[in-house]
């Protein structure tokens, strides 16, 4: 111990035996004494079996103590003056970066004696058996009360690491600053506690397809420094993998404000609670109001706000809000799921940016980016089937590209560990974007539609227009899905295709974060989206009996009013279709069974047998499909056959129309 440690000891002591000014003394001599009394004069003291502490036996024999100790001061009174330590400095420094109350800092003072130097606490653990925390309220005079007021708020400012009963530590980095006389300066001091500011990979001309925004927030980032405004936050929200957390960090060093990040992860790997990420967003914010010209990430905002917080673990709106108004410094949050986000944390945002999936050029000049960064290569030809084939975020590319380098592998190889992770993060099995379709040849003649759809798709093709949306409803097999197909082939643009069990999800809220995702996607790829079995997530809400029936509903009738690109619904079942959703349609169409002339043609086309004389009512192109996969199996070519396994398809279906025929 130096001077000032042993000061500080012996002012504890004090505080319980004597009450003596020691600000006229130097301590070197009277820590010395006081040790030598306490160790040689047993008289005084008697250790308690049943307790185990070290007790002084009788008021009259801690008077005498007090007295020889007294004496012994006297003596050396005036002998050396006080300097004050390094250690003083640093507390001192520390006691300004966080506001401590004077109180808040003598118990932050007393705790770190006790940790750093074993005399301190040897003696607390003899004197009383009970934790050192305890022992505050008789050593620092504090009532209880008190003293857990300001237990709690060391523990929110960071300075402890813990507030569970009287378990108390210290947050590693200040006894890492206690502990090294180099740290002397609030600079000093606050780039331990705050760590090193996040640099940028990317630059903005990576960005370029969102200047608008990007300028706009790095002016709002730098007029809330200039001008010291409190409560600014910016909000990153989209899908994994579309760049927010590499843009937080490129407009701040874009507008050469230093950013630091909340923890996302603690030193010994484990995963911080939203306790701890919010305590080391109030503590990164308390310290840079000192210092300006800085700002704050909180990468995976979802985290907190949608659950609040309390030093309990209760949720706590009012302690987030108060965060959010009240920051000294811009707070960047970013996040993936908006949908869990509480409204009230959203409103108290300053701006707000929406991250949509990457178009196939920017993510193809991601792909070339990271490819020559790495120094792998891989020919052009294959770099663009792999865009094509592959939506994933830059992440995996980065670790394919070191993965192949590890073992010397080629574009093969590239591609094998590309398909391998992907399929994991993106829990699909195939994850290679084959295409589902090929249009060969499409012919209207076995389309039974209540609209010219000949017609229709020239007059939508010479419009150049892409802004329109189409209901297909009609029996199963009539051929929606194919002719939205052809329509999106003929206007030359490519196709979303989304199946309901593609958007359904039991977890309350997914469904509707499908439904966006799907329509985000479709607008980054400029595509036609084609949702099969509509019904199922735009039944109509008066028939709701859940809350969430009504918000997918509501969901899908936002992004039908701003999509920008063409939108298709397929349904069997148009009667349970919400009413506003069928008003939102730019076209309703219905496909029905093929009539005589039709189905006549249908079996020369599937069949190739001409002058057919065959009348079944209820066929549809999809039954002639089927059987023909049938006859492609047994061989057979005799169209009596072929008239019995086409009636067969029609006396399984459940239709009204059918219900009430009788023959055929």
């Amino acid at each position: 111990m130096n001077n000032y440690e042993k000061r500080m000891f012996l002012m504890y002591i004090d505080k319980l035996l004597c009450d003596i000014d020691y600000d006229n003394f130097a301590y070197n001599d009277i820590f010395e004494e006081f040790i030598k009394e306490f160790k040689v004069n047993s008289k005084l003291f008697n250790i308690d079996k049943k307790y185990n502490c070290l007790l002084v036996k009788t008021k009259q024999q801690r008077l005498e103590f007090s007295k020889t100790f007294r004496t012994v001061l006297h003596d050396l009174r005036n002998k050396t003056a006080h300097k004050t330590s390094m250690l003083e400095k640093q507390f001192l420094i520390i006691k300004d970066i966080f506001s401590l109350s004077d109180d808040e800092f003598e118990i932050m003072r007393l705790l770190t004696f006790n940790t750093l130097y074993q005399n301190f606490s040897d003696f607390f653990d003899c004197l009383k058996n009970t934790p050192l925390y305890s022992y505050t309220t008789n050593c620092l005079h504090l009532r209880h009360e008190k003293k857990e007021r300001i237990k709690e708020s060391l523990y929110f400012k960071n300075i402890t690491m813990s507030d569970i009963g009287d378990r108390i530590e210290l947050n590693p980095n200040l006894l890492k600053i206690f502990d090294c006389p180099k740290y002397n300066t609030k600079i000093k001091i606050i780039n331990i506690l705050l760590g090193r500011d996040e640099k940028a990979n990317l630059s903005l001309e990576d960005y370029k397809y969102m200047k608008d925004e990007t300028q706009k927030v790095i002016k709002i980032l730098s007029s809330a420094i200039n001008q010291k405004k409190k409560g600014i936050n910016i909000l990153l929200y989209g899908g994994v993998g579309t760049g927010k957390t590499e843009f937080a960090k490129l407009i701040a060093n874009s507008a050469k404000i230093p950013l630091y990040s909340v923890i996302t992860g603690n030193k010994d790997f484990s995963e911080p609670a939203r306790t701890e990420r919010l305590i080391d967003l109030y503590s990164k914010q308390q310290m840079l109001s000192k210092i300006g010209n800085s700002c704050i990430l909180f990468d995976e905002g979802e985290d907190v706000m949608n659950r609040g917080f309390s030093s309990s673990g209760k949720a706590s709106k009012g302690y987030l809000n108060n965060i959010l108004e009240n920051s000294p410094v811009p707070v960047i949050w970013t996040t993936n799921d908006i949908y869990h986000v509480d409204p009230a944390f959203l409103r108290r945002m300053t701006y707000c940016i929406e991250f949509e999936k990457l178009s196939e050029e920017t993510r193809l000049e991601i792909w070339k980016k990271a490819l020559k960064k790495n120094k792998l290569k891989v020919s052009r030809e294959k770099v663009e089937e792999l865009n094509k084939n592959y939506d994933i975020p830059p992440s995996i590319i980065t670790n394919a590209i070191q993965a192949t380098k590890m073992i010397g592998g080629d574009e093969s190889d590239f591609e094998g560990f590309i398909e391998n992770v992907a399929k994991v993060v993106t829990k699909k099995k195939n994850i290679k974007n084959k295409k589902e379709f090929e249009m060969n040849e499409y012919d209207e003649n076995l389309v039974n539609s209540d609209y010219d759809i000949k017609n229709l798709t020239e007059k939508i093709k010479n419009s150049g227009k892409l802004n329109f949306s189409l209901c297909l409803y009609g029996e199963p097999g009539t051929g929606k899905s194919l002719y939205a197909r052809y329509l999106a082939k003929s206007l030359g643009i490519e196709v979303v295709f989304k199946r309901a069990s593609d958007l359904m999800s039991k977890w309350v809220g997914e469904t509707e974060q499908n439904i966006a995702a799907a329509f985000e996607e479709a607008k980054s790829k400029k595509a036609m989206l084609i949702f099969d079995e509509a019904d199922s997530f735009l039944q109509s809400r008066s028939t709701a009996h859940q809350s969430w029936e009504v918000s997918q509903v509501n969901e899908m009738l936002t992004w039908m009013e701003s999509q920008e690109y063409p939108f298709v619904c397929t349904t069997n079942l148009l009667d349970c279709l919400d009413e506003a959703s069928l008003r939102r349609f730019t076209f309703k169409i219905k496909f029905d069974f093929l009539n005589t002339k039709q189905v006549n043609h249908a079996i020369e086309y599937f069949f190739n047998i001409s002058n057919a004389n065959v009348n079944i009512k209820g066929l549809t192109a999809g039954d002639f499909a089927t059987v023909k996969k049938k006859i492609d199996f047994l061989g057979i070519t005799d169209l009596g056959e072929i008239t019995k396994m086409l009636s067969e398809e029609v006396k399984v279906k459940k239709s009204k129309e059918l219900q009430n025929t009788v023959g055929f």
